[in-house]
């Protein structure tokens, strides 16, 4: 009798197994977000994932053998979670193509966000939650409206009728799956949430520890932390989502976790984790299931002098620090001007100095004063030597001549043309080489007739100063 009895009840273990088997069905965790965000980091603590090294799909692919682990027999495999990546929000039309064994119905989506890098947040969270929103529209246009409609209609009614653990002794239902969802409940709000896709939402903040040191380094710290999971929280709540921070740093936050309550989602296993809303800088473990809050807890939360309100901007309270060093780049850049503005101030200088050295010369050219009225004034210097008088008149008459020579009326004119011609556009002509020659033979004897008649004009003065000063030798 004995062993009879010890055969039914095996017999009865393996059935109650097989029937199990037809009502875990496969499924699919799609994970969206940018890369390098940690999506591949967090699988990698999941139990039970396989990685598949040698697939031939764009996306990145694996799955997890779905085990309840609070369950006797919590070492057999009830089903199959297959889990795709994807970090691109361009290629959002291979999600179709990832639900294709499981439909819309066995599909979860997790949305990925790089702590890290919070002045990110706010843009990557509604990038990817309106290719999550997109892509359920599109597969709901496939199916019958009965279909899509009670996909929406169960993630109403397990927004409204969640319990929480932590109220779980309070509850009438007492010992059970929370959030379930009964059959023949009607008493719900289709119209909550705001946005509703028919598939379960998580919203996963990875590098929570990276977060928390990011946030310590600067002042007001805290009323930044708060900022970021209250505009956070508005969002879950508006899509129906779940909020979770994570990290991977020494034994892990929320990490199994994660992974339980993703079980419990798609396959209603037991949630053995109250919600965590009071989270800090320093306690960053941030949970915030599906149906727990309501606009009401999240300003409950909030200090009564809230140094950043709602309608601030993320990357205004978390600036890029990559942006502004950038910005700081640009602007100690010294910006070169256009060839026109260039030529332009070229040209402005050349005729402001040109007037300049006019000036000057003719305010410093020497008057012509007779010597021989300088032997009545008293206490006139004494005159030099004849030798050394007509010494430094000729080196000045020669460094009068260089000079003349430099800046003759027909080089400027040349120069003054050339420059007209690069701002008007019309190009430089094209001179013959014979014309160039004999503007070169003009110059040079333009050049020696100058050169000449200041050495008589020299000459003229050297023999003029001879015969004037007193006591010179005859």
């Amino acid at each position: 009798m004995g062993t009879d009895r010890k055969r039914q009840n095996t017999w009865e273990a393996l059935l109650k197994r097989a029937t199990q088997r037809r009502i875990y069905e496969d499924s699919a965790l799609v994970i969206l977000g940018n890369k390098n965000c940690g999506k591949s980091t967090i699988l990698q603590k999941f139990q039970g994932i396989v990685k598949n090294q040698d697939h031939p799909y764009v996306a990145d692919y694996s799955y997890i053998k779905v085990k309840n682990r609070f369950e006797d027999d919590s070492y057999e495999t009830l089903a199959h979670m297959a889990v795709w990546q994807l970090d691109d929000p361009d290629r959002k039309g291979l999600i179709p193509t990832f639900l294709k064994s499981t439909g819309l119905k066995g599909a979860i989506f997790m949305i990925v966000l790089d702590l890290a890098k919070p002045w990110e947040i706010d843009e990557s969270l509604q990038t990817w939650l309106k290719v999550a929103e997109e892509t359920s529209k599109q597969l709901m246009k496939d199916m019958d409206e009965d279909e899509s409609k009670k996909l929406r209609n169960e993630v109403s009614r397990y927004v409204q009728t969640f319990i929480d653990v932590s109220l779980k002794e309070d509850s009438a239902g007492g010992k059970g799956e929370l959030g379930a969802i009964t059959p023949g409940d009607s008493k719900f709000d289709a119209n909550n949430p705001e946005i509703n896709i028919g598939v379960p939402v998580v919203i996963v903040g990875s590098k929570g520890d990276i977060f928390s040191s990011f946030l310590h380094k600067n002042q007001s710290a805290s009323d930044r932390f708060e900022f970021a999971t209250r505009r956070l929280r508005q969002t879950a709540l508006k899509y129906g989502a779940s909020l979770m921070f994570t990290s991977v740093a020494g034994e892990g936050e929320n990490l199994q976790l994660l992974q339980d309550y993703i079980f419990h989602r798609k396959y209603g296993f037991e949630l053995r984790q109250s919600a965590k809303a009071a989270a800090t800088v320093d306690r960053f473990g941030l949970y915030i299931p599906s149906g727990f809050d309501s606009n009401e807890l999240i300003q409950s939360v909030r200090p009564a002098k809230s140094a950043y309100d709602d309608a601030q901007a993320f990357v205004k309270v978390f600036p890029n620090p990559n942006k502004e060093s950038k910005r700081r780049a640009e602007e100690e850049k010294v910006k070169a001007l256009k060839n026109n503005q260039f030529y332009k101030l070229l040209q402005q200088k050349l005729k402001s100095g040109a007037g300049r050295s006019a000036s000057s010369s003719s305010s410093k050219a020497p008057s012509s004063v007779d010597s021989a009225s300088l032997k009545g004034i008293r206490g006139s210097p004494k005159p030099r030597s004849p030798r050394m008088s007509s010494t430094s008149s000729s080196s000045r008459s020669g460094r009068g001549s260089r000079k003349g020579s430099s800046s003759s009326p027909k080089s400027q004119i040349a120069v003054r043309q050339f420059f007209q011609s690069l701002l008007t556009g019309t190009g430089t002509k094209k001179v013959s080489s014979s014309s160039a020659a004999s503007g070169n033979d003009a110059g040079r004897t333009e050049a020696s007739k100058n050169s000449s008649s200041s050495s008589s004009s020299n000459k003229k003065g050297s023999r003029k100063d001879m015969l004037t000063i007193p006591g010179s030798s005859k």
